[in-house]
């Protein structure tokens, strides 16, 4: 559920309900205990602003003012407004999902279906901006890199992984090695993400297709974990 949805499902309930959503308790990572209509209002009004007006418009003040709290009650649960919208982003950005039923795909659907995925979020959706504002700001801040990584992007990866190595063994038995699922999706991301961000070229079907099959390739002659190449790799 993103933080659209949940604002929404909010501002639609009677004032009883409305009163029990902003008492009831929710635990940030940091220990405060919050209310989870005034931390989703808080969530929502950065990604509006950043949406609507840019990330130059994001402010702690303008954060708060637009979302109806205190600057104090902001920074009681977030040190900053990259921590905010890292919440936003966590919130927000949708794991790689199928409608096939589970154990009938095969590689080529869930590698097809990841390029797709990747481009929906990085040209399609309000998810992606918040996406490359914080892979900008990853790029001079160490912390936010890590905090990038840990609390957004691996979890994610690990789902995408897990969805490859599924189809794969299924394709051909025998487990697939963490190491060369992870070259795969490294394959099939920086295409998608150098046309999105670099070239501003869509990722059309058939390009999306093309570049599945280019990388199921690059698996012919991949060596186990550790071991040196025996033929050809990507």
């Amino acid at each position: 559920m993103t933080i659209r949805t949940v604002a929404s499902s909010l501002a639609g309930t009677d004032r009883r309900s409305r009163r029990a959503a902003i008492d009831a308790p929710h635990r940030t990572r940091n220990g405060p205990r919050r209310s989870e209509a005034a931390r989703v209002a808080v969530l929502r009004a950065a990604d509006d602003l950043l949406v609507d007006s840019g990330f130059q418009a994001v402010t702690v003040g303008s954060i708060a003012e637009r979302a109806g709290v205190s600057k104090q009650t902001i920074y009681r649960w977030w040190r900053s407004k990259i921590d905010i919208l890292l919440d936003v982003l966590e919130e927000d950005l949708p794991d790689d999902v199928t409608s096939r039923p589970p154990g009938t795909e095969s590689a080529q659907d869930v590698l097809t279906g990841h390029v797709t995925h990747l481009n929906r979020v990085f040209t399609r959706s309000d998810t992606g901006r918040v996406l490359f504002v914080l892979i900008g700001h990853a790029l001079q801040d160490a912390a936010t890199a890590s905090a990038l990584r840990n609390q957004v992007l691996d979890r994610r990866r690990d789902h995408a992984r897990a969805r490859l190595r599924k189809a794969l063994s299924c394709d051909a038995p025998g487990a697939l090695p963490r190491q060369e699922a992870n070259r795969l999706l490294d394959l099939l991301a920086g295409p998608v993400f150098h046309r999105a961000f670099m070239t501003g070229r869509p990722t059309d079907p058939l390009f999306a297709e093309r570049l599945a099959a280019t990388v199921l390739t690059c698996r012919q002659g991949t060596p186990p974990d550790g071991a040196p190449a025996a033929g050809p790799t990507c």
